[in-house]
Formats: C-alpha cells, structure tokens, sequence
C-alpha cells in the first residue's frame, strides 16, 4: 500500500471511529488531509471503497495479532482463547462505533458484507487451528474441531451483538460495554470447555 493511500486510511479510520460511517463526509476526509475532494476520489472511486479498506485494514490488524497469541498456546487452551478475546476487545474499545455501524444494513448492502464473512470465517480458522494444537497436545477432546470452532466463534459473536444491540438502535455508543461483552464471553468460554479439558493422572 502506498504511503498516501496509508494516509487517507489513518485519516478516515480516525473520522469513522469518531463520528460512524454514515456521519462522516468524503469532504471532511479530504479536508483534514488538506487535499481537494477530487483528489481523494483519485484514490477511492467512493465512500464504500473506502469503508471497505478500512475495514480490511483493521481485520489485518487484528488477525495478525490473533496469530501472535495462537503461537503462545503452551497446553493451556482456556488462556490463550481469552486472550484471543482481549486481542478482540482491545480492537472494539478503539473500533466500538464501528462495531455498532457494521450491522447497519445499508452497510450489508454495499458488498461489505462479504468482507465482514471473510473475516469471521478466518476468526473461525484461528480457532480450530487452537483446539487442533490442544488436541494433539491431548489437553482436549473434540470430535470435530471444525464443527466446534464454528459453533465457538458464533457463540462469542452472539454474546457481542447482544450486549450492544441498546446501543446499535440508540445509536448511542458506549464503549464501557466492551468489558461487560468481555466477561460474558470468558465465562461462556469456561463453560463451553470445562468439560472437554482431560483431566491430569
């Protein structure tokens, strides 16, 4: 990636962070850039384009740390899936507006949808590649990991979406929310596996 389109990515991720999707200007993009609209155009055929890099751009960001803590997995499966989780919370402290603004359907209808797919699919990858480690580390038992890192990621997924959905229909975005989302999925995260952890003779 170029160092301008680098910028207009910076420039735009800082807008949208503040302000949501629907709530930021192309021209206010190019204006804190200090470049004319026109130019920006140059790089991004539309506001959808842009939206899409962005997001492609944080999905990156996040993946590449996920894969970090996947390489720290020592025979503990519990903690390196929270910290997955942190990894994730971290990025939704940052992203939370957001986190609210891509369940919007306007957004779904804008082929950003697909990208928002890929992205769950690889987060599901990330996971069975875990429970595949802790299994031949013979921490755990699954019978099909790819069935049980599906349903996991949904699972995890699920609990976000409802302790934010107040805030997606009041469009009123607290980011405080993050934690309790957090908390509800390490326990959840707990439950799930507590009883497929081998106990130690």
């Amino acid at each position: 990636m170029d160092s301008k389109r680098q910028q207009i990515i910076q420039a735009a991720l800082k807008r949208f962070s503040h302000y949501g999707f629907n709530k930021t200007a192309m021209s206010e993009i190019a204006m804190d850039l200090n470049i004319t609209k026109a130019n920006l155009y140059y790089y991004y055929s539309d506001k959808n384009a842009l939206i899409k890099e962005v997001l492609a751009y944080i999905s990156n960001d996040i993946l590449t740390q996920q894969y970090l803590v996947l390489k720290q997995y020592d025979g503990s499966v519990l903690d390196v899936l929270c910290k997955l989780l942190e990894v994730k919370a971290e990025f939704l402290k940052d992203y939370y507006v957001l986190h609210i603004n891509e369940n919007l359907e306007w957004i779904k209808g804008q082929g950003i949808g697909a990208l928002l797919e890929q992205l769950h699919q690889k987060n599901i990858k990330i996971v069975a590649d875990l429970l595949e480690r802790a299994t031949k580390h013979g921490e755990i038992k699954i019978n099909s990991i790819e069935e049980a890192a599906t349903s996991y990621t949904e699972i995890m997924e699920g609990l976000s979406l409802i302790r934010s959905v107040s805030d997606m229909i009041s469009g009123m975005p607290d980011a405080r929310n993050v934690d309790v989302i957090l908390e509800s999925q390490k326990k959840a995260t707990k439950f799930i596996f507590n009883n497929k952890i081998k106990e130690e003779n």
